[in-house]
């Protein structure tokens, strides 16, 4: 009786991967000065970069990129879908409730 529901983008699941490479980057980087603080990697004077400093800085870079780039495109396809409804017509209508079956039941 009901409508399929439409297949809509996973904006959420995105973004949550997103901020969870994020959470992963910043771990990285944080990794990356304790093993430059041990003596681990490169030394440059007073601040000493470890040997997972490029992969760290990466990983932060691009998920932070994608993080902005996907709540953006949400947005947006929220807006749009806001404006281009096309009415109660596409509303799916919810679903009868145990008094209407019952006094559906009792007509028939």
């Amino acid at each position: 009786m009901t409508d399929a529901p439409t297949k809509r983008f996973p904006f959420a699941k995105i973004v949550v991967g997103m901020a969870l490479c994020l959470l992963l980057g910043i771990g990285l980087c944080g990794l990356d000065i304790f093993l430059g603080s041990h003596g681990y990697g490169k030394t440059g004077g007073e601040f000493s970069a470890g040997p997972i400093d490029n992969l760290s800085l990466a990983v932060m870079v691009l998920s932070a990129i994608g993080l902005v780039l996907s709540l953006a495109a949400w947005i947006l396809a929220a807006i749009f879908g806001a404006l281009t409804s096309q009415g109660p017509e596409s509303v799916v209508p919810p679903a009868p409730t145990v008094d209407q079956e019952t006094k559906r039941d009792k007509e028939e």
